[in-house]
């Protein structure tokens, strides 16, 4: 695995405080650790990370009406702009330097002018991480092979709501859209560079 890390976006997906809680094998699996040490080295190689979000008015009136996950939001009033539970959480909080993109759907290219900060940082591949793994991670995913990047896909830094979605999306759906690797072969690659 070779990276350019000035030619290389981190994506950190959707890890949000209510997320992060809700997510099952998040907290007790040194997976925020995974998250927050694939930041620093990205950090420190030089390569371009930005913060996605997905965080929603009060009155709901910016997201999907009639989709059984907005649903779901709605009734848990989960995800909420300006609440605690819709910041990012702090093992990857964001420096004043890098990029937080909010969307207000499942993938981060529509709503949000994330294609256009790519550009801008003259990307060609990127990293995702994040939570959830067959939502926001698959469908940045899709959208950015279509695109033409070329993509990895930190396998223990994603969960998804439920283990079996989550081993579908990473052993059926992602391998034929990205790159499948690990943490320690994230960061081994990035340490080549610096």
């Amino acid at each position: 695995m070779h990276l350019e890390p000035h030619r290389t976006a981190i994506l950190s997906l959707d890890v949000q405080n209510d997320l992060v809680e809700t997510t099952p094998g998040v907290r007790d699996s040194g997976m925020l650790d995974r998250m927050a040490a694939l930041v620093g080295a990205g950090r420190a190689a030089g390569a371009t990370i930005v913060h996605i979000t997905a965080s929603v008015r009060p009155d709901f009136r910016d997201i999907p009406k009639d989709n059984p996950l907005w649903i779901t939001i709605r009734k848990q009033r989960s995800m909420i702009m300006g609440t605690k539970g819709a910041q990012i959480h702090e093992s990857v909080a964001p420096r004043d330097d890098e990029l937080v993109i909010n969307k207000t759907c499942v993938d981060p290219f529509l709503t949000t002018n994330l294609g256009q900060a790519l550009v801008n940082a003259d990307a060609n591949t990127l990293i995702l991480f994040g939570l959830w793994t067959n939502y926001v991670v698959e469908a940045t995913a899709r959208h950015a092979s279509d695109m033409g990047y070329r993509v990895f896909i930190v396998s223990d830094c994603c969960a998804s709501n439920d283990a079996e979605n989550h081993k579908w999306a990473m052993e059926r759906i992602l391998p034929t859209l990205s790159y499948i690797a690990t943490t320690d072969e994230i960061l081994h690659a990035l340490k080549k560079t610096s």
